[in-house]
């Protein structure tokens, strides 16, 4: 069922917007922990290589910088399965999202039937979780999307150039706050298929190419949607 996208929280964001480590980590009740235990539990037993790793959550979005604290993917799934589970402190995963241009096109990709999250829906590609890949304290933002684009679509950084941050757009249910952000490719859409069914890692079931006269789909994540009007 589609979206509806004034749901959806829009804020444009300058080219170079920072982000930083503004607190630690909190520390959660015995109740909460206990609940953050009995959804996680409960969802590596459908999804046996879910990792419990580093995401950032973002406390605060302004005009030049995003602030936020580094919080467990665990804490941010039980978010997900049980929206009002912290009360008013809410957690806001930070996501970066690619608006990717070919020589040829845009490309979106769509997500895997069997996803975790938004199953079947055509959004940005590459998109993933700000995540601390190497204990590393700081988010480089571009860094984060190139690190999708090999993971994703098997794209190296020689392959790829990103560009400006464009929006953020929250989704309102789980509050993942996603980074909009153009990149682009040398790659054609032929060669970027190819690319990605060799050296991709199966997060989409499809990608499509759209140009001027593409029909967009209906199943589609708003934050694309919001992307794409901005690209016009």
């Amino acid at each position: 069922m589609p979206f509806s996208r004034s749901e959806w929280p829009v804020t444009t964001l300058p080219p170079g917007v920072g982000v930083r480590v503004g607190r630690s980590m909190p520390t959660l009740s015995p109740e909460i922990e206990a609940s953050v235990t009995s959804h996680w539990n409960a969802a590596l037993a459908r999804h046996p290589t879910l990792y419990n790793g580093r995401v950032f959550c973002a406390d605060a979005i302004r005009a030049e910088v995003i602030t936020g604290h580094w919080s467990e993917y665990r804490r941010v799934l039980a978010q997900m399965r049980e929206p009002d589970l912290y009360g008013s402190d809410i957690l806001r995963p930070l996501a970066v999202v690619g608006l990717l241009r070919t020589t040829d096109g845009i490309v979106i990709g769509q997500r895997s039937e069997k996803s975790i999250y938004l199953p079947s829906y055509w959004q940005g590609a590459p998109a993933g979780n700000v995540e601390s890949r190497d204990g590393e304290a700081e988010i480089d933002l571009a860094a984060q999307l190139l690190a999708e684009c090999q993971e994703e679509l098997g794209l190296t950084g020689a392959d790829c150039l990103v560009g400006n941050c464009l929006l953020a757009c929250e989704h309102p249910r789980t509050h993942i706050v996603d980074i909009g952000m153009d990149i682009s490719t040398t790659l054609n859409f032929e060669a970027l298929q190819d690319r990605c069914q060799r050296l991709g890692n199966a997060e989409y079931q499809a990608l499509k190419l759209l140009q001027p006269d593409t029909q967009i789909p209906e199943l589609l994540v708003p934050t694309l949607f919001a992307m794409l009007e901005q690209s016009r």
